[in-house]
């Protein structure tokens, strides 16, 4: 049975993500580097917040869509840094899919409480991310760029492990949220006008 890499798989959705953040987050593509992944690391940290206020009535749509939203913040994290998260993703899928390199992905952890796991990986994923730039702030010794550069598709794959054990098209849903945030640029709302005129 042929097997794809995650490379074919994730390098794509990655250029598109660039595309993506060329037009709905132009502010952020003009920080530079370190204040950019400063960004991307309080949005993980927004996401465990989301994710533990759903954990009590188990909600699992909104689990997967703030994973969702994590994943699409990984590949902005691992563009800024010119990074292809496939080449550090050791994980060979049966299909050319997401949902399929997902999948493969979730057989690597062990499943306990969905939520709790998914909390967990961004938090402690997270602070870690955390650590590299404050280090960078008092000046420490050390590379924050190669941690980052670690931890980034350590977060990725185990969100998209994570998300492996949901149901739904995975590659589909993460461009119809990336459109749905660029419909709120209204450069491509007149653009979607002028067009329908």
């Amino acid at each position: 049975m042929r097997k794809f890499s995650a490379e074919s798989i994730l390098l794509p959705l990655q250029k598109l993500q660039q595309v993506h953040d060329e037009v709905a987050h132009r502010d952020i593509l003009s920080f530079d580097l370190y204040k950019r992944l400063k960004h991307m690391v309080l949005h993980f940290y927004k996401y465990a917040g989301k994710i533990e206020a759903a954990r009590p009535d188990g909600d699992l749509s909104l689990l997967r869509s703030v994973l969702i939203d994590a994943y699409i913040i990984c590949m902005a994290s691992a563009n800024a840094m010119n990074l292809s998260l496939g080449d550090f993703i050791r994980c060979d899928a049966e299909s050319r899919d997401l949902d399929s390199l997902a999948h493969d992905l979730s057989k690597e952890f062990q499943a306990t409480d969905i939520f709790s796991d998914a909390v967990k990986a961004l938090v402690i994923i997270g602070g870690q991310m955390a650590k590299a730039i404050e280090s960078a702030d008092h000046m420490e010794h050390g590379n924050p760029r190669a941690t980052m550069e670690a931890l980034v598709p350590q977060l990725t794959c185990s969100i998209l492990g994570i998300l492996g054990r949901l149901e739904g098209q995975l590659d589909m849903d993460v461009r119809l949220r990336l459109r749905t945030v660029e419909l709120k640029s209204i450069f491509l709302r007149s653009d979607l006008n002028f067009q329908e005129q």
